[in-house]
């Protein structure tokens, strides 16, 4: 009867040392393929770590307790007479198999979730380098988890910011540029002055004359920033009513009559269309399009002002018979300081500024502009107020 229950015991025990030795053959592999299948695909922060710690509790199990079965089958087998002895060993050796599995858990735990959190550390040195010449983006290749999430979002912020920083940087060269013109040729004009306006009354009345339209100028470019950055900063005050577009219409084309007689306007406005807006707003808007469409249709040309209400929108239409403008072009046309033509001057072209200006205020009116162009047939702005 000893005999066989020392086979058994054996046979158990060569079971138990047969399991570990494929156990612990195979741990390495499990745990490259484990980190390989978290990496792989997209599963929650929370997942993996659940995930993980499971699996050490199971760890911890066997080591806990198929241990300290296989110290009880072996000094059963070796000492059959001392079962008491045995289990008074096991009573005193369990904790210090419990302890060594506590600290092989917490070891193995600490480098999982290392590898884990390792994207963390990565994010949070990319962002702490990130400056105002330098905006790194983040790795999005390591995680597929929440992780991969944030990073995009942050890199799609850091594309807006880097937009924005273009746009800026671009805007202040632009304006220096613009203003750096009339400067020179108000200095220009105050040392002629100085040296021989005091005694030349046709220099005095030349300079005074150019110094009056170059600080008219400058006023008036000053003006235009200082929309465009009330309107970036979302401090443009805007007083919206409903008030008469037909009325509106009819009085910038009387206004503009008055300055100009060298083109044909031709009015097509329906009767009393109500717009809720700010009719100051709406009224630069219109003359913005106007002087634009005079500015770029030769003497005898006609300017067509078009006001109706279809279905769910207002119309209003400003349409020339003027030189057009290529294809290539009419996407950048509100764009700041953007001009067709570069070789424009200011006299001709303007700041660039105007187009700019009007699109500010389509867009505080949750309106729609469209433009179509021919060359050498003309140009339609067609805007589209919601009703």
């Amino acid at each position: 009867m000893i005999n066989l229950f020392k086979n058994i015991f054996k046979s158990v025990g060569f079971i138990i040392k047969f399991l570990s030795a494929l156990l612990n053959g195979s741990f390495i592999l499990v745990y490259k393929s484990f980190i390989v299948f978290i990496r792989r695909f997209k599963f929650s922060m929370s997942f993996k770590i659940n995930f993980l710690y499971s699996l050490l509790y199971i760890g911890l199990f066997y080591l806990t307790y198929v241990a300290s079965l296989k110290f009880i089958i072996y000094h059963t087998t070796t000492y059959p007479h001392s079962a008491l002895s045995v289990i008074d060993n096991y009573l005193g050796i369990l904790p210090i198999f419990l302890i060594i599995s506590l600290v092989v858990f917490f070891l193995l735990g600490n480098k999982l979730l290392h590898k884990l959190l390792s994207p963390i550390k990565e994010m949070t040195e990319s962002v702490q380098s990130i400056n105002g010449t330098s905006l790194n983006r983040l790795d999005t290749n390591r995680a597929k988890d929440e992780l991969k999430d944030l990073a995009l979002t942050f890199n799609e912020m850091l594309d807006r910011l880097e937009l924005y920083m273009n746009q800026q940087k671009q805007f202040v060269s632009d304006a220096s540029h613009e203003l750096r013109t009339p400067i020179a040729i108000i200095q220009g004009y105050t040392e002629m002055l100085e040296r021989w306006g005091k005694n030349d009354p046709a220099i005095l009345e030349e300079s005074i004359n150019s110094l009056s339209q170059e600080t008219a100028n400058m006023k008036d470019l000053l003006e235009k920033l200082l929309f465009l950055s009330r309107s970036d900063k979302k401090t443009l005050e805007v007083d919206k009513e409903p008030f008469n577009l037909s009325s509106l219409c009819h009085e910038v084309i009387k206004e503009t009559s008055f300055i100009d007689d060298e083109h044909d306007i031709e009015p097509k406005i329906s009767e009393n269309v109500m717009l809720l807006g700010d009719r100051g707003l709406i009224k630069e808007l219109l003359r913005i399009l106007v002087d634009n469409a005079l500015k770029y249709t030769p003497e005898g040309g006609k300017i067509t002002i078009r006001c109706t209400t279809i279905k769910h929108n207002i119309i209003l239409s400003v349409k020339d018979t003027g030189i057009g403008i290529p294809k290539e072009h009419i996407s950048h046309l509100f764009e700041r300081f953007y001009r067709v033509d570069k070789a424009r001057n200011k006299n001709t072209g303007g700041t660039g500024l105007g187009l700019s200006i009007a699109k500010q205020i389509i867009n505080v009116h949750s309106a729609q502009i469209s433009v179509t162009s021919k060359i050498n047939e003309g140009t339609e702005f067609l805007i589209f107020f919601p009703k």
